[in-house]
């Protein structure tokens, strides 16, 4: 397989700190794969140790983005000729915007990605993602008790009234 670089696709030499910050311009964006044990140029050098590299990837999914994007990520080794490379796929999140743990719901913590980059959002693109994501608004949200009738609206309220 031929790898290059792409609005979906990044390529990893090796796990490094701007990993995470890939994870969370996917999730806010299009969704996309990483491959670990590639260098830039698409040239395939694979992995040391294919089970702790997918170890940390999910150890940095799970402590280090937030809110949680383990449901939209999946963790793979696959193999190119016989060598260990690491696919991380990401979906894009139902939850924008993604950031960094450490960082926050700011410039320097929510990314997105511009061409084949991860690059910072901004103020208002992250206005934007919370207007969004943020609210199912409560006229519009569904009840998990289908049971209703205006009987027990009146006395759920009149028994909840007693203790006011």
């Amino acid at each position: 397989m031929l790898y290059k670089e792409s609005y979906t696709v990044e390529l990893k030499r090796e796990l490094n700190a701007d990993f995470k910050k890939e994870i969370v311009a996917f999730a806010n964006c299009d969704g996309g794969e990483i491959y670990v044990g590639i260098d830039d140029n698409g040239k395939v050098i694979g992995v040391d140790n294919a089970e702790k590299t997918m170890e940390a990837i999910g150890n940095m999914i799970r402590d280090g983005i937030k809110p949680d994007l383990i449901a939209y990520t999946s963790i793979e080794e696959i193999k190119e000729n016989d060598i260990s490379v690491i696919r991380v796929i990401i979906l894009r999140g139902t939850k924008r915007p993604y950031h960094l743990t450490d960082k926050g719901l700011k410039p320097t913590g929510v990314f997105v990605r511009h061409g084949i980059s991860s690059v910072p959002a901004t103020d208002e693109m992250i206005r934007e993602m919370l207007r969004e994501s943020g609210g199912v608004s409560f006229d519009k949200s569904r009840c998990i008790n289908q049971e209703l009738t205006f009987n027990y609206a009146e006395k759920f309220f009149s028994e909840s009234c007693k203790g006011a």
